[in-house]
């Protein structure tokens, strides 16, 4: 985007510098003239308000347009002639367009700072759409707020906490090196695997839904009887999960039997941390009108063994057996790691919520995804697992947080940082489990949004890695291994 009458302005290393010291002062300035009112709205969750002064807005709206006085481009004018007055009248909307983002950005940053909050992720804002008033993300926000031409610039916002913890000794930690036995069992998970991953969602002609299948829906929200929300032909799964943020324990239950034109409904209650503000804690419904049901069909075996090129299912096992006999290695370490983990679960007093936010459980749901996808497992199976994680698995989401938070104070004590190189290698690793091209496995990653995660998780199992390096190894026997444990 150009600076107001001076296009092409931001290519300039110049201007960018001069923008980045600007945004500096702004930050040192409202650390000093900001005030924050922090509201405990649930554990580890704070409600901010943000004021800012109205001289401050004053100050740097006078100091942004003497700026662009000297480089403005007016016609009839030479540069930096223009009189003040037709600069305002001019450029002013974008000039306040631009403060507001940075007065914004940089009043949160110096609230945070100022109130000592160690913030996890993105705030989100409220706003007022329409009759209603929502949490949103900062871009959709800027939508909504401009600075008032006299008096002080307040805002909501919500963020979530990073726990306070005291992580244990991290050397000598004691790891029991298992024997990995390869078992037939093993060899038909792997198999049949690659069939699902092969295999494809077909429509189901005679028969209702059963658990697992998927509908295609229009979906519907309503509170107090009036439509909040209406998606058309979105793909449900049958069984538990959250819809909309809103959980839906029972839908496996809702949907079961269901066929095409029919139509079922859900009863609900809006979450404490649902974008609509003025819906909390409100009962609703949610109504499916189903025009179709599927059902995953995994590939022929028959048609599976040609394609891995094999002559029948004899070769087709032992070559099968022959690939986890070669990750006998990778098998033994997925054992070792998940020790280091349980051991620092187990030593490390956080105490978590009982009931998680949507955005929590979310963030426990997008680990586990992608330690999934790195495994290879198929993505229905992978879809069907955090399904359950957004439902009713409350424990493993408070395991997957907790040890989350804790392997990112290990990653930051050991300053452990991963390069791109590494997230290109395992993008490449992941596209062979799939047989997909890299760009294509990078792509679905990114617009996912699970390229952040994937590189947290990298981070986080080379400090895995480190941890095993100072461990103290004995021999045991363990129990029977399979690919799927992560």
């Amino acid at each position: 985007m150009d600076i107001p009458g001076a296009p092409g302005a931001v290519e300039s290393p110049a201007v960018w510098e001069k923008a980045e010291q600007e945004a500096n002062r702004l930050r040192e300035e409202l650390k000093k003239a900001v005030k924050a009112e922090p509201r405990e709205i649930g554990v580890l969750r704070r409600e901010l308000t943000i004021t800012v002064p109205a001289q401050v807005i004053a100050d740097h709206l006078d100091h942004n347009y003497g700026e662009l006085m000297h480089d403005a481009l007016v016609p009839g004018f030479r540069k930096g002639r223009a009189p003040r007055r037709l600069i305002e009248k001019r450029f002013g909307a974008e000039v306040r367009e631009s403060l507001t983002t940075s007065i914004i950005g940089q009043s949160f940053f110096a609230a945070v700072e100022n109130e000592k909050l160690d913030v996890l992720g993105d705030p989100l804002f409220r706003v007022t759409a329409g009759a209603s008033v929502k949490l949103v993300a900062f871009d959709e926000a800027l939508e909504h707020f401009k600075l008032p031409e006299q008096g002080d610039f307040a805002y909501v916002c919500e963020v979530e906490l990073k726990p306070m913890l005291t992580l244990p000794e991290l050397k000598g930690i004691e790891v029991k090196t298992p024997e990995i036995v390869i078992t037939d069992g093993m060899v038909e998970e792997r198999m049949l695997r690659q069939r699902k991953i092969r295999g494809r969602f077909e429509p189901v002609l005679d028969a209702p839904a059963e658990k697992d299948d998927q509908v295609i829906a229009d979906v519907t929200l309503r509170v107090a009887g009036a439509e909040v929300k209406r998606e058309e032909n979105a793909s449900i799964g049958v069984r538990p999960t959250r819809v909309d943020g809103i959980p839906l324990v029972t839908l496996d239950k809702t949907l079961a039997d269901v066929r095409p034109g029919e139509t079922r409904q859900a009863d609900c209650t809006i979450p404490d941390d649902y974008e609509r503000a003025d819906l909390r804690g409100q009962a609703g419904q949610f109504e499916f009108k189903v025009y179709e049901v599927k059902r995953l069909v995994p590939e022929p075996l028959e048609e599976a063994i040609k394609a891995w090129g094999f002559a029948d299912e004899a070769e087709a096992r032992v070559e099968f057996r022959r690939d986890l006999e070669s990750e006998r290695h990778d098998l033994l370490q997925r054992a070792k790691r998940a020790q280091i983990e349980e051991y620092l679960l187990n030593n490390t007093p956080l105490d978590l919520p009982g009931d998680f936010t949507a955005r929590q459980t979310e963030r426990a749901v997008v680990r586990r995804a992608i330690e999934l996808q790195r495994a290879g497992v198929p993505a229905s199976d992978i879809e069907a697992k955090i399904d359950e994680l957004r439902t009713s698995a409350k424990e493993q989401v408070a395991s997957g947080l907790k040890l989350g938070f804790i392997l990112d104070k290990v990653a930051e004590q050991l300053k452990v940082e991963v390069t791109d190189e590494e997230v290109n290698t395992e993008i490449a690793r992941m596209a062979r489990l799939y047989s997909r091209r890299f760009d294509r496995v990078r792509d679905d990653l990114q617009n996912r949004g699970l390229l952040d995660q994937l590189v947290e998780q990298l981070r986080q199992s080379k400090c895995v890695a480190q941890l095993l390096k100072d461990a103290r190894l004995v021999t045991a026997e363990a129990p029977e291994q399979t690919p799927e444990s992560t």
